[in-house]
């Protein structure tokens, strides 16, 4: 029977140290790009964070060095760093996912008259990137280009969610546990129970969870490799989301998923646009 040795010992322990670092710094940037159209303050940022003034402004130090993160001297605010900006750039080369999308949301838009969106995964966040507006006239506009999201939180972010494994939703849902606090819908046993839900008919639903008279359905846009890449969601008002008709929209977002999982390189699906 093996033991571990005491330099065993000290290289988990030395690896343990250096991954809860890159949380706490990945963790940081992220709040970064939350206020980055405004900046934020080192106090602001370490509370959003959940960390000490010393130890944010350490971590907020080496980012700077590594060009991910501006400091604004006289008004003492951080911001996003151009190499992040270089860095998505360098990502859109090789799939612009958004761009890519339009034709789907624009289309879904058109057949349904309701609000399409489509969400990335940021961390522990769901990032909605686009946005297409149908033509009836009651709009559910609870999300914009550049919004973030606890993932679990709405149709596509809770699809998104769905989509990992186990052991990474139930970190997610405890790192996620104060933001989501003050959403009475969405504690961690509710979420649980929304990922099984979500896995085992294939689609996401938010029936009046966060707003009463709002419903919206999700599904999961796969990359060339089968990772999730994307949620693609409808939101509506109730009386325009009975079971009936969400079958057809369910429908329509998973025809829209499938073609825009060709566009990224997937084998070809066989339900497509007739």
């Amino acid at each position: 029977m093996s033991t571990l040795t005491e330099s065993d010992s000290d290289t988990a322990g030395t690896q343990a140290s250096l991954t809860q670092s890159l949380d706490r710094a990945i963790g940081l940037l992220e709040e970064v790009v939350n206020h980055a159209a405004r900046g934020a303050s080192l106090g602001a940022l370490a509370e959003h964070a959940q960390l000490s003034k010393p130890t944010a402004h350490r971590l907020l130090n080496g980012l700077r060095k590594l060009g991910l993160v501006d400091y604004e001297e006289k008004s003492r605010l951080f911001f996003p760093g151009l190499k992040l900006y270089r860095m998505g750039l360098a990502s859109a080369v090789r799939f612009d996912l958004v761009q890519l999308a339009q034709p789907s949301m624009a289309l879904l838009a058109e057949e349904t008259g309701d609000t399409v969106y489509l969400s990335l995964r940021a961390g522990d966040s769901a990032l909605c990137v686009a946005r297409q507006i149908g033509s009836f006239p009651i709009r559910t506009l609870t999300l914009g280009g550049g919004d973030y999201r606890p993932l679990g939180l709405g149709a596509g972010s809770l699809a998104l969610l769905s989509a990992l494994p186990d052991a990474e939703v139930e970190q997610v849902i405890a790192r996620n546990r104060d933001k989501l606090a003050p959403h009475a819908n969405f504690d961690p046993a509710n979420l649980r129970a929304m990922v099984r839900q979500t896995r085992e008919q294939g689609h996401s639903l938010n029936d009046g969870k966060m707003l009463p008279e709002m419903v919206a359905l999700g599904v999961i846009v796969h990359d060339a490799a089968g990772r999730p890449a994307a949620a693609l969601s409808i939101a509506t008002i109730s009386s325009r989301m009975a079971p009936e008709r969400r079958a057809s929209i369910v429908a329509l977002l998973m025809r829209e998923a499938r073609a825009l999982e060709q566009a990224l390189g997937m084998a070809p699906a066989t339900q497509v646009r007739t």
